[in-house]
């Protein structure tokens, strides 16, 4: 059988491009933050044959707003709080109360997507998909955080014995 080869760089680059990539995210995310009304109402109005959004009211078009600002703002939440795990990981401080705090907090994020992406499943239905992706993403932190905290007890009881 044959052995597959992957490209493995460092953990210190490895880190260091996971945190690059986290400051571009952000400041992509702020960056709509200022163009979020006109990138949604160019959203609402798109020709497509997916959505009922043929007669949006403006107070439609407001929720629609509304709850395009409440992703972007929790997205940037979840990544400032990515953004401080990756600084834990840098020090080599993974298995601490601090990380696991982070982590949770980062699957709260995630489980409270799937608010503002429901109702905008009223007017877009592939806003459902993604709020079931969200949901399972939210879960899936909370088994990792789970683990984590097992993993930082396990540690402190190790660091006492020895």
């Amino acid at each position: 059988m044959q052995e597959v080869i992957m490209l493995k760089i460092s953990t210190k680059l490895s880190t260091t491009l996971s945190l690059a990539l986290a400051i571009f995210f952000f400041l992509c995310c702020v960056a709509g933050l200022f163009a979020l009304p006109a990138l949604t109402e160019a959203l609402i109005n798109t020709v497509d044959n997916i959505g009922h959004r043929e007669n949006i009211s403006s107070l439609g078009r407001t929720l629609c707003l509304i709850c395009a600002y409440c992703i972007v703002l929790t997205m940037l939440l979840a990544d400032v709080l990515v953004f401080r795990l990756l600084l834990l990981v840098r020090k080599a401080e993974v298995f601490t109360d601090r990380a696991v705090s982070l982590i949770r907090g980062v699957s709260w994020c995630c489980l409270s997507l799937c608010i503002p992406f429901g109702c905008l499943g009223i007017y877009f239905q592939l806003a459902w998909i993604v709020c079931l992706l969200a949901v399972f993403l939210g879960i899936c932190l909370r088994v990792c955080k789970n683990a984590f905290e097992e993993a930082t007890r396990i540690k402190q009881e190790n660091d006492l014995t020895v």
